[in-house]
């Protein structure tokens, strides 16, 4: 179904369009609470489109500024969950081999924690807006003109802060420190 359809059929009130712009974009603005550090990701992403869903009525645009709306409350959500974290006292968190209900293999459990594990620590060596402009554009999948509306930064802000994340990411997955400065070509080994 066209956007344009399912937007004029969302200000009416159908469930099924909510369903389908729930369907279409959840995934994506799930990825991005994930990767911007949201813990609570199920209800941060529910409370993202609950509050996209009351002010429909008000939106006007496509579809990719709508994600970009999305967006752009996720990354607020995700602000407010970490402040009210950083308020709290810590409590113990759930551990997925402590959830009977876990299905999954023992494998492919090591495997998916490995690989986050490993993702993560090479997003950390990053400087947060770089983390949130990889986020943004390949976890959430959005184009430069949508990440610069959802950072509220210019389209050449944003490319300069990827190619410098990509850099540092590709000199991280190499195994290489970027605190180590390179080799002399005149000194000898």
């Amino acid at each position: 179904m066209d956007f344009q359809d399912l937007l004029h059929d969302a200000r009416l009130g159908e469930g099924t369009a909510f369903a389908e712009l729930w369907s279409r974009h959840a995934a994506r603005v799930a990825a991005f609470v994930r990767g911007r550090g949201g813990i609570d990701v199920e209800e941060i992403t529910s409370d993202v489109f609950v509050a996209a869903f009351e002010s429909i009525g008000r939106f006007e645009g496509d579809e990719a500024g709508f994600v970009a709306l999305l967006l752009t409350i996720a990354r607020r959500r995700v602000v407010d969950e970490q402040r009210r974290r950083s308020r709290r006292v810590p409590v113990a968190s759930w551990a997925a081999e402590d959830d009977t209900r876990t299905v999954r293999s023992v494998e492919e459990d090591v495997l998916a924690r490995a690989a986050a594990t490993d993702l993560a620590r090479h997003l950390d060596r990053l400087t947060p807006e770089q983390r949130e402009v990889v986020t943004l554009r390949l976890l959430a999948d959005l184009s430069l003109e949508q990440t610069a509306q959802v950072m509220g930064k210019r389209v050449g802000t944003v490319k300069s802060l990827q190619r410098r994340a990509l850099d540092s990411l590709r000199r991280s997955l190499a195994g290489e420190q970027t605190d180590i400065p390179p080799l002399d070509s005149k000194a000898t080994p």
